[in-house]
């Protein structure tokens, strides 16, 4: 199967203009979410790369900007959060760039029949890729590396898969394997109430990147790393998330920390990475029983 060349379709925005959104636009709000924050190396390589692309970046995430997807179970709920940050949005005035798949499909789905969003949205993917000649320029660094591309198939509003597979086409040296094995689901966080399921997913995933002889499996939604990053303590291939190999690639060294954590050799290990003033921080109860189970906790394959 050859790799396809993704063709970024017309897409209509959230208030009818076309395809010409942030081609000119200098200034957006990066909405990265509420998840996303155990990963700050990803926050910081995704604004990183907006701004090699010339755009002025305001970042917005967290508990405080929460699209309500956590809450769909009770819709009074998630109708309060998607509102409350839609309102924050228009006061900041300025067009929002998505990260998570499932703040972007709310915003789409959603949020508009509660509240009149007066702003444009995209998802990251879509920018990087209208401004992929500027990106280019930047990607100076070679990688020499071999890798596969984790995907998954219901992510149907932004054809991310192909707009990931161009933009890691831009990095020189990049080998990216030809395979075709798209998970259910728009990332793997969708997985995790069927640990059986997740299981046969992840251990498809290993057997193709192993197949295919890839140093690394990449990711491309933050659910992805964090589920799938802990691979790299048993399997033959790191895992890491695109933008991490597009800074890479800038001359951007960014510690993946939580990953270091979750392959640790032991706990004792890991709570050292973390250290005393990080935990005290979160909480102790807290993190012994939340924090430290998770990072312990390794995935499935079978």
């Amino acid at each position: 199967m050859r790799l396809p060349t993704c063709t970024l379709p017309m897409r209509r925005s959230m208030h009818g203009n076309a395809d010409g959104l942030l081609m000119t636009t200098e200034s957006i709000t990066f909405w990265y979410g509420c998840n996303v924050v155990r990963h700050g190396d990803v926050v910081r390589a995704s604004i990183a790369l907006l701004e090699a692309v010339g755009i002025e970046v305001q970042p917005a995430g967290g508990p405080a900007y929460c699209c309500g997807t956590t809450k769909d179970a009770n819709v009074r709920a998630a109708e309060g959060m998607a509102v409350r940050t839609v309102e924050k949005f228009n006061a900041i005035g300025k067009n929002v760039v998505t990260w998570c798949p499932s703040c972007h499909r709310h915003m789409d789905s959603f949020i508009g029949a509660y509240t009149t969003p007066q702003f444009e949205v995209l998802h990251i993917t879509e920018v990087l890729h209208r401004h992929r000649d500027r990106l280019a320029a930047k990607l100076i660094h070679p990688i020499p590396r071999r890798v596969a591309l984790h995907t998954h198939m219901g992510f149907r509003e932004v054809d991310v898969n192909g707009l990931v597979i161009d933009l890691l086409r831009l990095i020189p040296g990049l080998e990216i394997a030809e395979v075709e094995d798209a998970a259910p689901a728009h990332m793997c966080s969708a997985l995790a109430a069927l640990p059986d399921v997740m299981a046969k997913v992840t251990h498809s995933h290993v057997e193709m990147a192993k197949r295919a002889g890839a140093q690394d499996l990449v990711t491309i939604f933050h659910s992805c790393q964090r589920l799938l990053c802990g691979l790299a303590a048993t399997q033959p291939f790191g895992v890491v998330n695109y933008v991490s190999l597009l800074a890479r690639a800038m001359g951007m060294a960014l510690k993946d920390e939580y990953t270091a954590w979750k392959i640790a050799p032991c706990e004792n290990d890991a709570v050292a990475m973390i250290g005393p003033e990080r935990i005290k921080r979160a909480g102790a109860e807290f993190f012994n029983k939340q924090v430290l189970p998770e990072i312990r906790r390794k995935p499935r394959i079978r």
